[in-house]
């Protein structure tokens, strides 16, 4: 099967719209990558290619693929190719005559109009409802919807129209009818009919309208001033093929209301309608249930334009109705389905199926509990919550896929929000513990800082003791100087004395020696009080050093209080 829907990550911002839209519940997967971010990818083998993500992604995240430059590389190297155009064109080329002129110039051989297909495919469904009786049909033209039913509701196939569809109806027209054995490129206005091509090997290129109006700006194309027209002969009503309800109001231009013939169009409903559809008994079924994926039908297709206004759409195709019904045209109509049932086979339009079945994860309830209880929703209120922000619709729809691993808790709006506010409360908490230890740390650092200039002023005590200590040293040294020189003059007058006065000789030798002890006493003392000086003043600058820090710090941690008062009160 081949990859239509891509993917580029590096563009997916996970906002989920993508996810909203996919009618399929497995075909996206939520994860958060090595950078934490939310991203989405697409699982191919459950993905339908209905587009729908096409649209609502704006970031480009999401793309399709198709054969266009495939086309023009091989129509260049002279591969023989011709082409058929789906009836969508003349709403979404004013000038696809002139682009049929271009087309020719690079090399295409013939161009057919898919109208005549569409009229093939109405007398088809016509024929082989009356040849089988009116059982319940459901059409095929759109292939998300074949996609599917082949994928994810097997139980359908046996209700999908055997008659092919509007474009292999000109297909097989061409190979069968025409003898066209080159290549064969559809003009296409469904990137999702790459799949239809493949599974039926009859067309070799789907280039799409979007993509094709894209290479022509991109290569900087002039169209030619001269137009062409269809090689095929002019078609009945199949024109109207491309508008919500086309092949209904085919059918029932031919066969009136004598067939109950239902529709049901746009991705938020048509899916669903065909899974009540399957669970209906036989008699409520229509005979044909007519359904497109799309909801303005194919003239606004997946591989369309999408900037063309839906009014514009609606006018071109009021023409092209208006010019079927005339009375000369309608008579050529009924020509047509005789020239039909005397030239076509009937089994030559017949398609059969190949399912291709994809199975869903089986879940337990107890798996959508843990889920639940991972997105912390406990009551039914939180259960039941249903913001669709995570790209479900309902909260239970999400636990379903958490539960399944294609989506993560942390995609949840809800529990982000929940989560952001506990831990906003825990911040709170822990803002106002900080501002009342902030508090103390600033009393306690003013303390301190009393306490160091109490200290400063005990020292300068100290330094006074010290000083009036040095002052006393002084006077003994003074003292000790006179006493040493009264005891030389004793032991002058002792001498004199001879023997009389030798006692007197020892008593001043004695006063000597302890004159000349206070002496050095007071020198080792005045060494010492210079020591303390140096310490006092070294003592003195830490503290004034500790100060100046105490009272920055205090300046500094007030300042910080202060802006963190007025952050908490901004938060409240």
């Amino acid at each position: 099967m081949p990859n239509v829907i891509m993917n580029d990550l590096n563009l997916c911002v996970g906002c989920n719209r993508c996810v909203g839209v996919c009618p399929m519940e497995e075909a996206n997967i939520t994860w958060k990558d090595s950078d934490g971010k939310i991203k989405v990818k697409i699982d191919t083998n459950k993905c339908i290619a209905c587009g729908n993500c096409l649209k609502a992604c704006y970031r480009g995240s999401r793309y399709y693929e198709d054969d266009t430059e495939h086309f023009f590389t091989d129509l260049k190297a002279g591969q023989e190719i011709c082409v058929f155009a789906a009836p969508a064109i003349k709403s979404n080329f004013d000038d696809y005559g002139r682009l049929f002129a271009w087309l020719r110039s690079l090399g295409v051989k013939l161009i057919y109009d898919v109208s005549l297909g569409a009229d093939i495919c109405t007398w088809g469904h016509i024929r082989y409802i009356q040849k089988h009786g009116p059982n319940p049909i459901i059409s095929q033209p759109c292939p998300a919807i074949v996609n599917y039913v082949l994928k994810h509701k097997n139980e359908l196939i046996k209700y999908l129209s055997p008659i092919h569809s509007p474009m292999l109806c000109t297909a097989v027209f061409m190979r069968k009818y025409e003898n066209i054995h080159g290549k064969i490129a559809a003009l296409s206005p469904c990137a999702a009919k790459a799949y239809e091509f493949e599974d039926t090997s009859m067309v070799d290129y789907n280039v799409t309208f979007k993509k094709l109006n894209e290479y022509i700006k991109k290569n900087h194309i002039t169209l030619p001033e001269k137009s062409s027209e269809f090689d095929s002969y002019e078609a009945g009503l199949g024109s109207l093929y491309p508008m919500p309800g086309g092949l209904k109001e085919c059918i029932e231009h031919y066969v009136g209301k004598k067939l109950r013939v239902d529709k049901s169009e746009d991705p938020k409903v048509v899916y669903k309608a065909l899974d009540k559809y399957a669970k209906q008994s036989t008699e409520k079924l229509p005979v044909l249930f007519d359904v497109l994926n799309c909801s303005e039908g194919c003239n606004a297709g997946t591989g369309c334009n999408h900037d063309i206004d839906i009014f514009d759409i609606n006018t071109k195709m009021d023409a092209l109705r208006q010019a079927s019904i005339k009375e000369d045209h309608v008579q050529y109509m009924e020509e047509l389905f005789n020239k039909f049932d005397k030239t076509l086979r009937l089994d030559d339009f017949i398609r059969n199926y190949t399912p291709t079945p994809v199975h869903p994860v089986e879940i337990s309830q107890d798996k959508i509990n843990a889920a639940f209880a991972a997105l912390n929703k406990h009551d039914e209120i939180s259960k039941h919550f249903n913001c669709g922000a995570c790209g479900s619709a309902t909260c239970y729809e999400m636990a379903v896929k958490i539960a399944k691993n294609i989506n993560i808790p942390g995609n949840c709006a809800q529990k982000n929000h929940d989560d952001v506010t506990r831990d906003m409360d825990k911040a709170k908490k822990m803002l106002d513990s900080f501002l009342t230890s902030s508090e103390i740390v600033v009393k306690q650092t003013s303390s301190i800082d009393g306490m160091i200039k109490d200290i400063v002023a005990k020292m300068s005590d100290v330094a006074n003791a010290i000083s009036s200590y040095n002052q006393m040293i002084a006077d003994i040294e003074r003292i000790s100087q006179k006493v040493n020189i009264i005891s030389l003059n004793a032991s002058v007058e002792a001498a004199k004395a001879g023997e009389r006065g030798l006692a007197f000789g020892v008593v001043a030798k004695e006063i000597r020696s302890l004159a000349q002890s206070s002496a050095d006493s007071a020198a080792r003392t005045k060494e010492v009080s210079a020591k303390a000086d140096g310490v006092m003043e070294m003592v003195n600058s830490t503290l004034a050093e500790m100060s100046k820090e105490a009272q920055a710090s205090n300046e500094a941690i007030s300042v910080i209080v202060e802006d963190t008062k007025k952050m908490s009160f901004q938060d409240d």
